[in-house]
């Protein structure tokens, strides 16, 4: 914490203690290597610290951002139960899936590219400063699709594959379960809208046009997972 925060919130809490006769030992900074001040002790600074965290729980959700200082996409979330991570991961795939069909509003009356509110909640890469009322790490894609591993067309992490493979029944592969071979006919398209509405040849209506092709494609991986295929 920047130590104005917690000076200021040591400010507070020592209005409510009573005073103490031990004597005060200077506290070295984490951050700077300097000396906090020596009439602030080390408990001092622990109810700073303590009173400044309480205070950074009050952040506006209109304050967080994409700046790539968030943690991991689960958010230290870890359902015990199957039951669960399923109704986390169908919550997340609802949000993902709303924020492409904004996305599609918008190329439909001619937005396109990083200037656009639904084009960057969808594409941007980067990771939320923390994570949405969803539970998103990340912009919708990548919530969706998962992170790229070093093989080509291969991702991890993402919520729709999670989803999928959870419908497989005890004891047979994967890649034969309904919602995870859906699955694989629309991961690649969201590439095709990208590359039309992206560098100096962007363009909306092409990039509306290769939507339109993903968009039946994923109303069936929809269907195959238990959820609405209309999700505006």
């Amino acid at each position: 914490f920047p130590l104005q925060a917690v000076f200021a919130a040591m400010a507070i809490t020592n209005e409510h203690r009573q005073p103490t006769t031990r004597p005060a030992t200077p506290v070295t900074s984490p951050l700077s290597g300097s000396n906090i001040p020596a009439q602030v002790d080390r408990r001092d600074v622990l109810f700073g610290i303590m009173a400044a965290t309480a205070a950074t729980n009050f952040i506006p959700e209109s304050a967080v951002a994409f700046d790539g200082s968030g943690a991991s996409a689960s958010s230290g979330y870890n359902p015990a139960t199957k039951a669960e991570r399923v109704k986390g991961w169908k919550k997340r795939v609802v949000a993902d899936v709303r924020d492409f069909n904004r996305l599609g509003e918008s190329l439909a009356s001619g937005q396109v590219g990083e200037t656009d509110k639904a084009w960057i909640n969808f594409f941007i890469r980067f990771q939320r400063r923390e994570p949405d009322e969803f539970g998103r790490s990340y912009g919708a894609l990548v919530d969706l699709r998962g992170l790229p591993t070093k093989k080509k067309y291969e991702y991890e992490g993402g919520d729709a594959l999670l989803l999928a493979t959870s419908f497989t029944k005890p004891g047979k592969p994967p890649e034969n379960t309904p919602a995870v071979k859906s699955w694989n006919k629309v991961f690649k398209t969201f590439d095709a809208i990208e590359a039309a509405g992206t560098g100096k040849n962007s363009d909306a209506s092409k990039a509306r046009a290769e939507w339109e092709k993903a968009k039946p494609l994923l109303e069936q991986f929809l269907a195959d997972v238990e959820l609405p295929g209309d999700l505006n």
